[in-house]
């Protein structure tokens, strides 16, 4: 998969001056991405930003008025490469079935990804805030329709039909990335995603266990007794 540019520095024109200010404010986008995923929203300041970007407090509030609005714009900016990159994987793909697998895929990659941006939208102290509750379902949203529309096209189904599969299958992908990375990715993120795809597109019936332990036996039974 293609990776998406962590915050765009290319400025229209020819101006060293505008350049400059777009690359700074760059810098303070990354310093701000970094602080917010480790401290928090609340926790972090904008004096750990600033010092973190490596400029003053009075050249960060000349590209943002508030920590609220750095978030933000922070954030707007991940949304976007979230969506892109499900797009671009999507596309890139021949077949139902490799486009399915590279959709998860994205999702695992996202959630892997160093830069934090997955973790800022998803499991931010912030997401309670409108604004930032409205963007998290905005990207939901996004990824649901371009997904949605791939199936519309490739099954006949009515956009309708399909975006609630399309939501389905996202929710799954997201869930399944989510947990592995939980877990201590306890197996390789190829297999993971090779397992998703299986149950994604055989259904249950395609996990299933070469040996049934005396363990696993006992808790059917209890499953069925209560």
């Amino acid at each position: 998969m293609d990776e998406v540019p962590f915050f765009d520095t290319e400025v229209a024109g020819s101006q060293i001056s505008a350049s400059k200010e777009q690359r700074r404010r760059s810098a303070v986008m990354r310093a701000g991405l970094e602080v917010f995923a480790e401290k928090g929203f609340h926790l972090a300041s904008m004096d750990d930003i600033a010092e973190r970007a490596g400029v003053s407090k009075p050249i960060l509030y000349q590209h943002f008025s508030s920590k609220n609005e750095l978030y933000l714009g922070i954030l707007d900016e991940r949304v976007d490469a979230i969506v892109q990159q499900v797009r671009s994987a999507i596309e890139s793909a021949s077949t139902n079935k490799s486009r399915l697998e590279s959709a998860i895929g994205c999702y695992f990659n996202l959630i892997d990804d160093a830069d934090l941006g997955y973790r800022l939208i998803f499991e931010s102290d912030f997401t309670m805030n409108h604004d930032v509750r409205a963007r998290v379902e905005d990207v939901v949203s996004q990824v649901s329709r371009i997904v949605g529309a791939e199936v519309s096209k490739q099954t006949g189904m009515s956009l309708g039909e399909a975006n609630i599969l399309a939501g389905g299958l996202s929710g799954m992908a997201q869930a399944a990335a989510w947990r592995w990375l939980r877990l201590g990715r306890p197996i390789s993120m190829e297999l993971a995603i090779s397992q998703t795809l299986d149950l994604a597109w055989n259904g249950l019936a395609s996990i299933q266990s070469k040996e049934v332990s005396p363990e696993a036996e006992v808790l059917h039974l209890e499953d069925r007794i209560s």
